[in-house]
This record gives structure tokens, C-alpha cells and sequence, in this order.
């Protein structure tokens, strides 16, 4: 089986909705399903991501057009956490000694995800949010699910575009904060959705 690293954030997303429905009601979403879900129109566009999903080898679907997520797909949440020994404190000014002993061990599953069937990774493109700390090419873990709040940093649905703000509210109304003085704040036309919040950013150096 492919590895999700091969599909597209908006695939990975479609493909982690799709688990989560399967797993909260025994059954997997219609296209009509995930076209309303992902505030689409036309149940063509999801047709295609479905297409994309079974054709990876995610899930198949059977001849009447119904949805299944493969086995082989869910032993992604089976993996082993990945422990790590915690060293420190060290010093962010002046140089101190090197602690040699652990301190403790880390799991960094239990630190970045709290619900692994909820959660899902989405790699940033531009410099909207550089004055929050999240560059462009981070990686940054989205929760479905979980209520979002006001300064929440967010995955947002503008008006059926997917984008990642702070969600900012003023005189009763939500709108999405670009952490970056050379973006405007964005309004909804017709609709603002939060299809996740973020919950940790991810560098590679």
C-alpha cells in the first residue's frame, strides 16, 4: 500500500474524514456524504478524490459505488509510538554544562496527537503565518474534531477554499488572521467552516 506521503493535503484529509465516519458509525460516507461534508456542489469532485484514494490502494470501492476502507490502510494507526530520551534543560543564552543522564522518555505521539483517528498532517505553503512561527515546507498536526476558539490557529474553509489562519471573531462575526502584516483579514462571502485546529507545528532543519 502507497504511503500517504504520495497523496495531496486535501486527499489526506478526505481520506481521514472518511475513517472517521467509518469508524463512528460502522459505515463508510456516500459521495452525496463527503460532497456536503467538504461543502462541495458537485458529488464529480469528491468522485475524483475517492478515485484518486482507491486507486493508492486506501480503500476500495464496491460495485454499487460503496466505500470501504482497506485493513492494510488502518495498520497506519497501529504503528508503535516513536519514544525519545529528554535531555536538558539547556541553556538558550550563555553555554552550561551538558546534562548526561535522560531525564525522562518522550513519547512524541503523546505530545502532538491526542486522537490519531482525528489527526492528520498538512505541509505549509507561503508566509502567512511567519509571525506565528510556522514557515512555509513546516508540517503542522490538525485535529478534526475538536471545537475550535477564538486565536485558535486554524485549518479554515472559505467559501469551499481551504486555508490556515488564526480564527478571529469581532462584533459577533468569525473571520481568519493572517499572522503576517502584508495579508488581509478574510471574510466569508457566503460560508466559514474550520475543518481542524492545529495543534503542533513540525521543522525539519
Amino acid at each position: 500500500m502507497s504511503s500517504t506521503a504520495s497523496l495531496t493535503d486535501h486527499q489526506r484529509t478526505v481520506l481521514s474524514y472518511i475513517k472517521e465516519f467509518q469508524a463512528k458509525r460502522g459505515y463508510s460516507p456516500s459521495l452525496s456524504d463527503l460532497a456536503i461534508a467538504f461543502g462541495v456542489r458537485s458529488k464529480n469532485a469528491v468522485a475524483k478524490v475517492v478515485n484518486v484514494l482507491a486507486r493508492e490502494g486506501f480503500l476500495e470501492k464496491d460495485p454499487k459505488g460503496r466505500i470501504k476502507i482497506l485493513d492494510n490502510a488502518k495498520k497506519e494507526s497501529s504503528i508503535e509510538p516513536m519514544t525519545l530520551p529528554l535531555f536538558g534543560p539547556i541553556a538558550a543564552g550563555f553555554a552550561s554544562p551538558a546534562e548526561e543522564q535522560a531525564e525522562e522518555k518522550v513519547k512524541l505521539m503523546d505530545m502532538m496527537v491526542r486522537d490519531p483517528s482525528r489527526t492528520f498532517l498538512l505541509r505549509v505553503k507561503g508566509d502567512s503565518m511567519i509571525d506565528a512561527g510556522i514557515m512555509e515546507e513546516d508540517l503542522v498536526v490538525v485535529e478534526r474534531g475538536k471545537e475550535p476558539r477564538v486565536d485558535d490557529i486554524v485549518v479554515g474553509i472559505l467559501d469551499g477554499e481551504f486555508t490556515l489562519k488564526r480564527l478571529a471573531k469581532d462584533k459577533g462575526k468569525y473571520y481568519l488572521h493572517a499572522e503576517n502584516s502584508e495579508y488581509p483579514d478574510l471574510y466569508a462571502l457566503e460560508e466559514l467552516k474550520v475543518a481542524g485546529v492545529v495543534r503542533s507545528v513540525v521543522r525539519m532543519m
